[in-house]
Parts: structure tokens; C-alpha cells; sequence
């Protein structure tokens, strides 16, 4: 156990100060950690806010990650989307924290509508971030602090065929914890997904940052009923695996990300599904 917390620790340190292990939701990860947006999934907000476009109910989505198999590190995210007229809008704010060490954060506000080019639905959306990360019991650190957007579209190529790109972190904001300040890097995703029957969805994305080191993520979902969903999908060479379960009114998703050297990230997420307020015209 021991090991796993200065696994844990260096992990913090080379990469957590990045906000790249945050709590988006557990359908994307059971996917392989793919994403692209897909009606009413409010995790839109976390991977590409044009996505929240696609949303014609109130959504009320919370989610629970234990990281590594840690106890005293908790990962969660709360996030609600508004189908407001002539755009929809997006609250969000997700955490990670080391009890007594080490707390990230980001809050977000987002933006989505669409527009129509030669009868192709185009959607595209917008989010505020504020960033902030607290360290605890050192007397010589830092709490940085600073804002950032994130920009996304989303196309419909036919009705089984879409494709999106977002771009986060444009303005690859500073931070500075003790005397050397880390620059956050500009994450691209470009994305692909084939609807197949309405129930079997296809998707890849592929994630790059502005040095062009690149990655593939492969993933699927197959709906039984429009109840229950099983899910599989390859993140960089790790295997993942989740479900999903729904009515009208709410869902849980569930996800595993396995790990040989520090064990096994587990995920869920609840919500609560309102009745839908607006049509997408």
C-alpha cells in the first residue's frame, strides 16, 4: 500500500498538475475514454461543449471516482445542463483531492447552439473555466489560480455519422507552486462516431496537444431496449469496461480503467432526467 501512495504522489506531480485525470463521467471511460458528443449527455461539458446543444432535457449528472484504490483520494464531478432557448447552457465543477495534501478544481460555464450549413446541423459551444489547486501542510507552496476556454464543434456528416473537434485549454494558463511555474498545454480531440441501428455507437477520437504527441482511443456502446447498455473500449493500451442503465427519468453508468502498476480506477455516475423541455428544430 505503501508503494501505491508514492506511485500516487510522483503521479500528482508530473501529472495531475495538468487537470488530465479529473473526473469526467463514466460513459466516456467505459468507451475507452473516447468521447463525442451524443444526445442528452451532459458530460459534453467536460470533453467538447458543443455537445450540450444536443440537450433537450434538464440534466442533473454526479459522479464518484476511486483512483488507484486509494481511500483518502477522492475524484468528482458534478455538472447540470440547461436546455435554455436559442442556446443551452452548462454549470460544472469537478475535484481531486489528496485528504490533508493536495486539492485541484475547475468550475465550469458553458455555451452551446447550432446553426445550419446546406441542411448540416453545426453545433457549436463555449466554456469558462477557473482552475485553482491548493497545496496543503507546505509552508513554501503556492495556491495558484487562473482562468481558461475551451472551444467545440460538433457535425452531423449523415444521420449515422458524426464528427467533432474541441480544443481546451486555449489559453494554456500558468502555475506556479513553488518557484517553478508549469504552463498547461493545449489539448486538441478530434473525434468520429457511427450510430449503427440506434443502439450499436462506434467511436474514436484521437487526442493531441500543440507538440504533437498524439493518442488513439477506440470504444463501444451497445444498447439493449434503450435500458441497459454494455460498454468496452481501449485507452492508450489500457482495457476498459463499463454499463450504463436508464429510464425516462434517471441513469447510472459504471466504469473500470485497469492498471497493472497502481491498480484498477473505478467510476460511476448518477443522474436525474427531467422531461424534455425543448426540440432541436
Amino acid at each position: 500500500m505503501k508503494l501505491k501512495f508514492v506511485h500516487i504522489i510522483i503521479y500528482f506531480s508530473l501529472g495531475y498538475s495538468n487537470f488530465i485525470a479529473m473526473n469526467n463521467g463514466a460513459r466516456s471511460l467505459g468507451m475507452g475514454n473516447t468521447f463525442i458528443p451524443l444526445e442528452n449527455n451532459s458530460e459534453s461539458v467536460f470533453y467538447n461543449p458543443a455537445g450540450i446543444a444536443m440537450n433537450n432535457q434538464l440534466i442533473l449528472l454526479g459522479s464518484h471516482q476511486k483512483l488507484y484504490n486509494l481511500n483518502d483520494l477522492y475524484n468528482d464531478m458534478m455538472v447540470i445542463s440547461i436546455p435554455t432557448p436559442l442556446f443551452r447552457t452548462g454549470f460544472a465543477i469537478k475535484q481531486t483531492r489528496l485528504l490533508n495534501v493536495y486539492k485541484e478544481q475547475i468550475v465550469y460555464l458553458s455555451f452551446a447552439s447550432i446553426v445550419r450549413i446546406k441542411n448540416i446541423p453545426l453545433r457549436f459551444g463555449s466554456s469558462i473555466k477557473f482552475s485553482s489547486v491548493k497545496v496543503q501542510n507546505y509552508e513554501s507552496a503556492n495556491n495558484p489560480s487562473n482562468y481558461d476556454i475551451d472551444l467545440g464543434f460538433l457535425a452531423d456528416i449523415t444521420n449515422n455519422l458524426f464528427i467533432s473537434y474541441s480544443m481546451q485549454n486555449i489559453l494554456q494558463p500558468s502555475f506556479k507552486f513553488i518557484s517553478i511555474s508549469e504552463k498547461i498545454k493545449s489539448i486538441h480531440r478530434l473525434g468520429l462516431c457511427y450510430n449503427w441501428r440506434k443502439s450499436v455507437n462506434f467511436v474514436t477520437d484521437y487526442v493531441f496537444t500543440d507538440f504533437n504527441d498524439g493518442q488513439w482511443n477506440l470504444g463501444s456502446e451497445i444498447w439493449f431496449f434503450n435500458v441497459f447498455a454494455a460498454r468496452i473500449g481501449m485507452y492508450a493500451d489500457k482495457l476498459t469496461i463499463g454499463f450504463g442503465l436508464k429510464t425516462n427519468n434517471w441513469l447510472i453508468d459504471a466504469a473500470i480503467l485497469s492498471n497493472e502498476k497502481l491498480g484498477s480506477t473505478y467510476r460511476i455516475s448518477m443522474g436525474i432526467h427531467f422531461d424534455k423541455f425543448f426540440k432541436e428544430k
